[in-house]
């Protein structure tokens, strides 16, 4: 906590935010005149600068260390045109799944958030093991009870589907679905893939509550739309004592914020991109986000990809052409929701060309600095969630590496067991 307060700046406030707040004031580097940050072999930790040896000093000391991933090219069993990254996941999850289950003497999953039904089609083909899949999205739900009559109709005895919105009270609704579809179930694992926001707790507190729930392996993510309470308070985080009582103590509320949680939903290695473009997206949004706050509005999205970052070839004046279409800026001193107004392209290449050249290095440094505090970012989330359950009594629980970074970059499970 102690660093988290220390390096606050680099994470309490939306990126979109970093020319408002003057964030990058705030890293103090000498001599950057003289490197060259964009540079391939640019490595930010052999820069010599009280404020980066202090931080890596102490950033070294919270190192994240997990048992490497070991890939034994499992075989996707589903004859469906998934990504690779979808099919990676599934079929490594499947295999952790048998394995969790056969070592509690488990042979039914239940599986939240069980979508058009791939995983538990690939626990079936690889395990034999009764599924029952609980979705919320009728589509979804009804796709996959469409696909088991078409393409896996040896399985309808084994894999049940049921429309159910998993919440902490879901332990009563579960209880009557495993007795009404399989009758001689005593024992089951819990297993999800892609546990957005507050499910991975909603399972957690379901595998406390039922005593047939034996095991639960789960793979995080989306933590920065967990719950929130109040403004900058969550419900489910902090969510042990002993975490609860240090957050008390730092003040954790005043920055330990969505943006911290959203750092620690970012796929690791975003270095791996080529540092101009990222500085370039990283700049122009922020450059758009200090218009609207300097006219007293809110800039709004039009479309879900406002700005064609792929094609604009980091030209401001294409950015901006894109930006006029895809964000509408919404004047605060009015109730009039429709009452929006429209980017002034002058006033935006004004302010990108008065943007000195020293800013975009400390981009690039502050780009850097987040990269290497995501998995201490998400690592403390985690272990949150394991003393959790130590707490509750559940002494063997841990996350585990199951899926290759480089292929799916929320690549954690969590593995608990009565």
């Amino acid at each position: 906590m102690v660093f988290f307060k220390k390096y606050q700046h680099l994470f309490k406030y939306p990126n979109t935010d970093i020319l408002v707040k003057n964030i990058l004031d705030q890293i103090q580097v000498d001599f950057l005149n003289n490197i060259d940050v964009f540079a391939d072999d640019f490595d930010l930790s052999t820069i010599r600068s009280d404020y980066l040896t202090d931080f890596y000093r102490r950033l070294n000391k919270l190192t994240v260390q997990y048992v490497e991933f070991e890939n034994k090219d499992l075989e996707f069993l589903i004859d469906v045109p998934l990504s690779v990254k979808k099919k990676h996941e599934i079929a490594y999850l499947a295999k952790e799944i048998e394995i969790l289950a056969k070592d509690s003497n488990c042979e039914t999953v239940v599986d939240f958030g069980s979508g058009l039904g791939y995983l538990d089609q690939q626990i079936f083909k690889t395990t034999g093991y009764n599924v029952l899949g609980l979705e919320c999205n009728e589509t979804h739900y009804v796709g996959a009870k469409k696909r088991q009559r078409k393409y896996h109709s040896d399985s309808i005895d084994h894999v049940k589907y049921v429309k159910h919105t998993v919440n902490e009270e879901s332990y009563v609704n579960i209880d009557e679905y495993i007795e009404d579809k399989f009758v001689s179930c005593n024992s089951f694992c819990i297993a999800g893939l892609h546990a957005c926001a507050d499910l991975t707790i909603d399972a957690m507190n379901i595998f406390l509550k039922m005593e047939k729930a034996r095991a639960i392996l789960i793979m995080p993510c989306c933590y920065h739309r967990i719950l929130e309470k109040t403004s900058c308070k969550f419900k489910n985080f902090p969510l042990s004592n002993a975490l609860k009582d240090i957050y008390e103590k730092y003040n954790g509320s005043d920055y330990l914020t969505v943006p911290f949680l959203r750092l620690a939903t970012q796929p690791p290695n975003a270095c791996k991109e080529k540092m101009e473009d990222l500085v370039f997206n990283l700049l122009a949004r922020a450059v758009l986000q200090l218009y609207s706050s300097e006219h007293n509005c809110q800039l709004k999205r039009n479309k879900r990809k406002a700005v064609r970052l792929k094609s604009i070839g980091n030209n401001f004046e294409e950015y901006i052409h894109d930006a006029i279409s895809g964000y509408r800026l919404i004047c605060n001193n009015t109730d009039n929701s429709k009452n929006s107004t429209i980017l002034d392209t002058e006033q935006l290449s004004r302010i990108w060309r008065e943007i000195p050249p020293l800013t975009f290095k400390k981009a690039a440094i502050f780009i850097f600095l987040q990269n290497v505090l995501q998995p201490v970012c998400e690592n403390f989330i985690l272990y949150d969630r394991l003393f959790y359950l130590q707490e509750k009594g559940i002494k063997k629980c841990k996350f585990k590496k199951i899926a290759n970074e480089n292929i799916s970059p929320r690549c954690l499970a969590l593995l608990a067991q009565k």
